[in-house]
């Protein structure tokens, strides 16, 4: 019994470390951010990021498009979001995979992916201040 209880306590502490380290990673990246994407043809548009725990949204506001972000994966410098758009979906391509990383303390790096996980659009974004 009591090594019943020694492994589920284990596992109960691994798990709040786990859980405390993405929010370490969410608050690295938590406020408003801005910058432009540009695809391999040369094409370029604006990118606005709003990240808050539970709370993640992408605008193109050039392209009149944008949606929400459903966190994947985090590491110490990134986070992974599944992208859904909810707006101007004819206008841009829906379900891609977004990647942020960490470049400094105000400035990411923007990736996007299309669903055959192949890098589509690269980007940087610079934090706003309050």
């Amino acid at each position: 019994m009591n090594k019943i209880v020694f492994i589920c306590s284990l596992l109960l502490s691994l798990s709040c470390l786990a859980d405390a380290g993405k929010n370490q990673t969410i608050n690295h990246f938590t406020g408003e951010w801005e910058g432009a994407g540009k695809q391999d043809n040369g094409t370029q548009w604006s990118i606005r990021v709003n990240i808050h725990p539970d709370f993640y949204v992408i605008d193109y506001p050039s392209l009149t498009c944008g949606g929400v972000l459903t966190l994947l994966k985090t590491t110490d410098t990134s986070l992974v979001f599944k992208e859904t758009l909810t707006y101007g979906i004819a206008r841009c391509i829906n379900h891609g995979e977004v990647v942020l990383n960490k470049i400094a303390e105000h400035k990411a790096g923007y990736h996007w992916f299309n669903q055959q996980n192949k890098i589509e659009a690269v980007g940087d974004l610079t934090r706003l201040l309050p």
